[in-house]
């Protein structure tokens, strides 16, 4: 290495210019560093100006002095100055403290009391001295600008609880606060050189590198762009990740000109677990911890662009379980769910690696098949599943049997989405139920009719409210002591252009399985008010009810309550003339979301009425919570209530039971004059079905509400 001359080291230069590197202030007496300055006199980045033993700037020092080297020694004590104080004193230089390995902690010190940082001159190279020479003077001079701009603000940045790295204009690295250090795992004494800069948060929030230098947080800041909630990963070799949530701006000085770029960030990692694991949960199905619909239809789609790129089949196996609610009605549910767990793991246990099963819901469930082979190959795999499903389930002390029923779709001869193929698949399963269950079919042409009809109805449906197709048929329901009309049952009809005017049967496990029945049900309700208003109003009727069927969806869905809030405000009916009939018993005994819904339906004041009643697994329990008003015969029990004594006597008890909790007690589904006679009977409270009248348009309801009024009753007109 080439000596500079010596010219200069001992006085000082008039002129920063004539001298090349860094010009120094040695302070220290050099009674452990005689090497070290020898060795410092021959590097080129340095210019030593002058050494004072006296550990004070001389009075002639010149105004091109770039950096103090302080001896961190004994003779800091003999000038009778604390550290910080004699640091403080030669605040107008950026101060580096010398000391040796086996004084590592008297550096230290120096960089806490307010050095730029610390050198064992022991170790020392060459190219990290010149690094840290060059980062001490742009730092401090970085500090000296701020300070012109805020006084205040190196106090914050040390004082605050978010992390904060300062850099210049040219991303070299000027501070980093004491929170920063904890977050990042740095240690009081690691000083970041450069080329940090470019290393920090060097992968973006998908664990991916930042493919352009100039997308890097910091280097963004500097550059003056202004950002916030930046996610970012920070990774340090053999550490775990850290997430941070970074914001960033430039630095400018008192005349606007930017001089850096300063980040501000906060550890987020637990906040980003935590909303991966409800993320997960969100994919998975909490029972059997299967992925749900949403992330089995995900990994569908991929397989199909695999199976795509291979020109090889793919099949979906479509999986329902037959009497499955006899299970539930005979057994109880905590058995039915036990059940749907086992089947779940014996999926698991037997499919290959690289197929997937789910849980579509309730009792079905989906299985992908990658790379089978041979076409008959998806036959006998689901032959197998048949098997395995069949065989006895122990769970506690029953034993249980289960077969199920399975529709097989083949890509791309079935379907080329996986959309198409679930429904294929589904189509297929209903076939083989309908052959006796305990079997596997694929799906064929000969369904495809079906399946393309099914295509066009849910693609209708989704214009349907737009075109305003949907109408509501109203069913009268008369009182059984007087025989006067006192509500109406809302039927929602489907004016189809091409059908005609189609049931509920044919659409609503489309709505359901589409997320459209919650527009649907909200149209549905606020019409079926609105008429109900301009009837009360026409007609004089103030305690004339209607009645609405809800889908277990509908209670799910968050707007539920208010949506119906809003309509009762916006028609001024009275809540308690709004009956909305619920289908599923569980629905009421389970501590689910849909029992929150419910509870805030009953403070609107809105009758809740249990639907199909007598065919369901409703425990007393579920009808002496509070939440039931009513409830509605289902119709089975009414179609041969002549012939059976067994459907009597379960009348007789529901409606002695109902009376016990004051529930109101409607049947559906009477058509003859003996069943009429029977309810009344056994002192049923309500009563609809052909009997009585048909559903009907609402111009028809209007004219029979008029006879209502001149005292002709429905019984006595006969049937319209």
């Amino acid at each position: 290495m080439a000596r500079r001359d010596n010219e200069g080291h001992h006085g000082f230069a008039k002129e920063k210019g004539i001298m090349a590197g860094h010009s120094i202030l040695y302070l220290g007496r050099g009674e452990f560093a005689a090497d070290y300055l020898s060795e410092l006199q021959t590097l080129p980045f340095c210019a030593l100006l002058t050494r004072s033993a006296e550990l004070e700037i001389p009075g002639d020092a010149p105004s091109v002095l770039d950096i103090v080297l302080l001896e961190a020694g004994p003779a800091i004590a003999q000038a009778g100055l604390s550290l910080s104080e004699l640091i403080a004193s030669l605040g107008d230089y950026p101060v580096i403290a010398l000391t040796t390995r086996d004084r590592e902690h008297r550096g230290i010190a120096a960089v806490r009391a307010g050095a730029q940082a610390y050198i064992c001159i022991d170790d020392i190279t060459v190219e990290t001295q010149e690094a840290l020479f060059e980062h001490a003077v742009q730092r401090h001079r970085m500090q000296q600008r701020l300070s012109e701009t805020d006084v205040t603000v190196l106090s914050i940045l040390r004082n605050i609880n978010d992390g904060v790295i300062i850099v210049d204009d040219q991303g070299h690295v000027l501070d980093i606060n004491p929170a920063a250090r904890s977050i990042l795992g740095l240690g009081p004494r690691t000083q970041p050189d450069a080329t940090w800069a470019q290393m920090f948060c060097c992968i973006d929030e998908n664990g991916d590198n930042y493919r352009n230098s100039a997308d890097l947080p910091l280097m963004r800041a500097k550059s003056g762009e202004k950002f916030s909630n930046q996610v970012a990963v920070y990774r340090m070799p053999e550490q775990a990740d850290t997430i941070l949530s970074i914001n960033g701006q430039g630095l400018y000085d008192g005349n606007r000109d930017l001089v850096g770029g300063v980040i501000t960030f906060r550890d987020i990692t637990d906040i980003a677990r935590k909303t991966t694991e409800l993320q997960k949960l969100a994919q998975y199905d909490e029972l059997t911890t299967l992925p749900n619909r949403g992330l089995f239809t995900e990994h569908l789609a991929r397989a199909i662009g695999r199976a795509q790129r291979k020109d090889a089949p793919l099949a979906v196996l479509f999986v329902d379980l037959d009497l499955f609610k006899s299970v539930n009605d005979t057994l109880g549910h905590d058995i039915g769910d036990s059940l749907l767990r086992q089947i779940a793991g014996r999926l698991r246990s037997n499919l290959r690696i690289g197929d997937f099963s789910g849980r579509w819901g309730g009792d079905e469930f989906v299985v992908c098949l990658e790379d089978f082979g041979e076409y008959s190959n998806a036959g006998a795999a689901a032959q197998k599943l048949l098997l395995v499903l069949s065989e006895k389930y122990e769970i506690g002390n029953a034993e249980v049997y289960a077969t199920p029923s399975i529709g097989i779709a083949i890509y791309p001869d079935s379907g080329e989405t996986a959309d198409r193929l679930i429904k294929a698949a589904d189509l297929a399963m209903y076939e083989a139920k309908k052959r006796g269950g305990g079997r596997f079919q694929y799906y064929s042409q000969a369904l495809n009719t079906k399946l393309e009809q099914r295509e066009e109805l849910e693609v209708g449906l989704r214009h349907a409210l737009v075109r305003r197709e949907f109408v509501l048929h109203y069913q009268p329901r008369i009182d059984l002591t007087t025989g006067r009309l006192i509500g109406l049952e809302a039927l929602l009809r489907w004016q189809h252009p091409r059908f005609g005017l189609l049931p509920p049967t044919r659409f609503l496990p489309i709505l359901e399985t589409s997320g459209l029945i919650h527009s649907a049900g909200e149209w549905a309700i606020s019409s079926a008010c609105r008429q109900l208003a301009a009837w009360q109003h026409r007609f004089e009727l103030p305690d004339l009810s209607v009645a609405i069927n809800l889908s277990p969806q509908q209670l799910m869905h968050e707007r539920l309550v208010d949506a119906i809030a809003d309509t009762l405000k916006n028609t001024a009916i009275d809540p308690g003339c709004l009956e909305l009939e619920i289908g599923d018993g569980d629905i009421v005994r389970k501590r689910t979301k849909e029992l929150d819904t419910l509870r805030s339906l009953r403070r609107l004041g809105v009758r809740i009425s249990l639907d199909h009643f007598g065919t369901r697994d409703v425990s007393f329990e579920s009808l002496d919570n509070g939440f039931i008003d009513s409830f509605v015969l289902d119709q089975s029990l009414i179609a041969d209530i002549d012939d059976n004594d067994s459907h009597q006597r379960i009348i007789r008890a529901a409606i002695a039971m109902a009376q016990g909790l004051d529930i109101e007690v409607a049947a559906e589904g009477v058509e003859t004059l003996s069943q009429l006679e029977f309810l009344r009977s056994c002192n049923c409270n309500l009563a609809q079905g052909y009997l009585i009248s048909r559903p009907m348009q609402p111009e028809k309801v209007s004219a029979i509400l008029r006879s209502e009024i001149a005292g002709t009753r429905l019984l006595a007109r006969g049937m319209p």
